[in-house]
């Protein structure tokens, strides 16, 4: 029989009454409730709807929400218009429907006190971008194989990986860790064994890509974001930031301290979909803070306590300090796969590369303003 709305409604009473509580849900462990329903067997059927009307069926039908937020929904090929040729849930537990429709995009998902939260799987996660068809493929592959404990599962596995970290011997490295991992989906003990070998792993067609952190976490923040925020404190801010991206971000001891407190306190970032990095240089450019990428996520300091030669702004004939901005970023490449990102003030530049800046830049104003006054 299929699921209604009046039949999860008879159900929901019934758990209340053999959980000797009043019929209240304003009272009621809700999470308990939706744990016993996704246990309950029932039949729908999708058949070419979207993924957005599919959620939306389910919900009617179940009477337990499920919700894929836009950010998740993205990841997925076609995002909410992505189409669903046919999964029929019939005469299995909800729970095991949802794993059979979400499992193929790359999805899980989580109970929580009041809904059921669809969320990415790691690898989609640190892809920054929408995932194609072959790479949902490669991923439902990896996942349903135990490299840890099963040798073919290893070897068909060492085909697929390219190594985007100069070391040598590096599948031996890291097949060890994975033979350590021990069993687990192959994506779990994937991204457990590059863990702890300082590495990551990302999806790219039917490749398994490993990298440094600092390599991911700069993918990462190429996503874009949308933020609207206002006059709120800058440390929650960055925790938003962070969240949206998928990374860790986080400012080094005093640093938020050293601005002025009305910064601190009252800052507003309104940006829509604008690529994370950005939104972080802009947030230093505004506030005189300088960024690092490190292994763990971004770290953010203050330039007089983060360098022993940072420019620090000078005081014109009023004694009100002259503006100091930045101007533009220096990106260093190491040998060992890592970079750096270096935010330039306009006092660190030589004379006359401050000259050239200078003349360039009203080069281009005087095109633009002769293109305005064009006549069509």
């Amino acid at each position: 029989m299929a699921w209604s709305r009046e039949n999860m409604k008879t159900r929901f009473l019934h758990i209340f009454v053999c959980l000797g509580m009043a019929v209240s849900a304003s009272t009621a462990d809700m999470r308990e409730i939706i744990e016993q329903a996704l246990d309950e067997p029932g039949a729908i059927t999708l058949d070419d709807i979207t993924l957005g009307d599919a959620i939306q069926v389910i919900t009617e039908q179940t009477g337990v929400t499920v919700r894929m937020p836009p950010d998740v929904m993205r990841l997925v090929p076609h995002g909410a218009k992505t189409l669903i040729r046919q999964v029929q849930i019939a005469n299995m537990p909800l729970r095991q429907g949802l794993t059979e429709l979400f499992s193929p995009l790359g999805m899980t998902f989580l109970v929580h006190d009041s809904y059921v939260e669809i969320v990415p799987r790691e690898a989609l996660r640190c892809l920054a971008r929408p995932a194609t068809w072959v790479e949902l493929d490669t991923l439902g592959g990896l996942s349903a194989k135990q490299p840890g404990i099963d040798p073919e599962a290893l070897e068909s596995l060492q085909a697929q990986v390219q190594f985007l970290v100069p070391v040598p011997n590096g599948w031996s490295i890291l097949s060890g860790a994975i033979r350590s991992v021990g069993a687990g989906p192959g994506d779990e003990v994937l991204t457990v064994a590059c863990a702890k070998l300082g590495w990551a792993w990302c999806l790219s067609d039917t490749r398994i890509l490993v990298e440094s952190m600092e390599q991911q976490i700069r993918r990462q923040l190429l996503q874009p974001v949308s933020m609207r925020m206002n006059n709120r404190s800058l440390f929650e801010i960055m925790q938003a930031l962070g969240e949206h991206a998928n990374v860790h971000v986080r400012a080094e001891a005093g640093a938020l301290n050293s601005l002025p407190l009305h910064v601190q306190k009252n800052f507003s970032v309104n940006v829509h979909r604008q690529q994370a990095d950005q939104v972080i240089e802009a947030i230093c450019n505004e506030t005189g803070l300088g960024y690092l990428i490190e292994p763990d996520g971004v770290l953010l300091y203050a330039p007089r306590t983060g360098g022993d030669d940072t420019a620090q702004p000078s005081e014109g004939p009023t004694g009100v300090p002259v503006p100091d901005p930045y101007i533009g970023t220096l990106d260093v490449q190491l040998d060992d796969g890592t970079s750096m990102k270096w935010l330039i003030r306009r006092s660190e530049l030589p004379e006359d590369l401050r000259h050239m800046r200078d003349r360039d830049i009203q080069s281009m104003i005087d095109a633009l303003r002769r293109k305005a006054t064009e006549q069509p």
